[in-house]
């Protein structure tokens, strides 16, 4: 029994209830309940998380970059695109409607009519002179049997999600460098004052033991040691100095302004307070950190991209209507078909597509779970470091303040001449190393607390 069109169009629709969309990507694996030595609040972090340090001169820094930040803008414009490409992907769904209109000038030359058409098209020859004039409208819709159009404007949605997403990791880590970078510059400028007064008390004693080796009762060694601090000093406040302008400079960098002409805003030291950072539990990981979703949203445009290959291993079906007149006749010819279209042959290039976007999808769920691993080891690192950060700058304080008694009640000893001067240089450059890793060990601990917020997705940013 032959098969007519008809059948072809029946069994079309028929299998176009099938579905060929790809089944849903497994679960990224087990989920700890809780995370270890480490207690977990119900409440969200907050979106402006920065302000938790309590300084105004950071949260200028972040919100300043946050709105000029050039990398943000591209990743802005990145959006933009993704949009645009929803807006052509669904473009299928929708019908073809195109118009077209000739107008034709007809001349009567000799025993003949040359006509020439102003619009392009082909040129007539005719008997009759005058104008004339022709239009068509043109509908055509394709018919999405099999959700290969549909797929299409899936994929390019979930892309466009995974822009936004991206968009929104890369304020969180603009956001996360500026304050680790302005912590820092604080930082720098503690440890300057500290040389600086370091300085001075070494200067001071390098004039006393000068004069003590003019006057006969002290030793040239003494006052060569001693010289040997002072320079030891004066170098380090000048790599402090290289320090401080390199955070400034990345500061400019980050805000989106020219180097030169940026002067930020220093937090004062003493001022900054030091958050305390509660976790939510650790299945809120998922959907708070915004690289997990972007990797997520990109999983899902593959698995769409799967089901837009597999239909297209489909015929497709296209319905058409046009409509024809002229100025020359009342009559108009309207015509209206559908046509079915269904691959044959070609070499193979369709079931390649479909290997290639499944193999895609499976490349893209193990980066999926392996970003949830590395995600979940993330937290637990920065939970670790907050941990043993506070403890190690509580003991960094404690010795720091030792020393600074320890060098008081030398120099006072060594003035009364009850110890000697190789005594008193051994508990000064005990003193100057303390206090340094004391305010190193206390930018530990505010970049252990950005490192948890960083890990932790940072909140809902505004």
């Amino acid at each position: 029994m032959r098969n007519s069109p008809n059948s072809w169009l029946l069994a079309a629709l028929l299998l176009a209830g099938c579905s060929l969309a790809p089944e849903p990507a497994p679960p990224p694996g087990p989920i700890p309940e809780t995370w270890a030595q480490a207690e977990t609040s119900t409440a969200p972090l907050p979106a402006a998380w920065w302000r938790t340090f309590g300084s105004p001169d950071i949260d200028a820094l972040v919100e300043g970059a946050l709105a000029a930040n050039q990398d943000l803008a591209a990743a802005l414009a990145r959006i933009e695109q993704a949009r645009a490409g929803v807006r052509i992907a669904g473009a299928g769904l929708w019908p073809r409607i195109d118009a077209a209109g000739t107008a034709t000038d007809t001349r009567q030359s000799g025993s003949g009519t040359l006509t020439a058409i102003t619009a392009p098209g082909t040129t007539r020859i005719g008997s009759n002179s005058g104008t004339s004039y022709d239009g068509q409208l043109q509908v055509a819709y394709e018919v999405d049997l099999f959700g290969r159009v549909r797929a299409g404007r899936d994929a390019a949605r979930d892309r466009l999600a995974a822009s936004a997403f991206d968009h929104q990791a890369l304020r969180l880590i603009t956001a996360a460098e500026v304050v680790q970078t302005a912590l820092g510059l604080a930082a720098t400028e503690r440890r300057l004052e500290l040389a600086a007064a370091n300085l001075d008390n070494a200067r001071a004693l390098l004039a006393l033991l000068d004069a003590r080796l003019a006057a006969g009762r002290s030793a040239a060694l003494e006052r060569d040691q001693q010289r040997g601090a002072v320079a030891g000093l004066e170098a380090e406040i000048a790599t402090l100095g290289e320090s401080r302008a390199q955070q400034r400079h990345r500061l400019a960098v980050l805000s989106g302004a020219p180097s030169p002409d940026f002067t930020p805003p220093v937090p004062q030291w003493a001022q900054l307070r030091l958050p305390e950072v509660r976790p939510m539990v650790p299945a809120a990981l998922l959907s708070q950190r915004p690289d997990l979703r972007r990797a997520e949203a990109e999983l899902a445009a593959a698995g769409a991209d799967l089901g837009a290959a597999r239909a297209a291993l489909y015929p497709s079906l296209e319905i058409s209507w046009d409509r024809a007149w002229t100025d020359r006749s009342s009559a108009t010819l309207t015509n209206l078909g559908a046509s079915l279209l269904a691959p044959i042959f070609r070499g193979g290039a369709l079931r390649g597509e479909v290997a290639r976007s499944a193999a895609q999808r499976r490349e893209l769920a193990a980066t999926y779970h392996q970003a949830v691993l590395t995600a979940f080891g993330e937290v637990s690192d920065a939970l670790a470091a907050q941990r043993q950060s506070a403890l190690r700058g509580a003991a960094l304080d404690r010795a720091a303040a030792a020393a600074r008694d320890a060098y008081a009640s030398a120099r006072a000893q060594f003035d009364a001449g009850a110890v000697d001067y190789q005594i008193l240089l051994d508990v000064q450059r005990s003193q100057i190393r303390a206090e340094d890793a004391a305010a190193n060990g206390r930018l530990d601990r505010f970049t252990a607390v950005i490192s948890l917020y960083r890990a932790l997705g940072g909140g809902d940013l505004p």
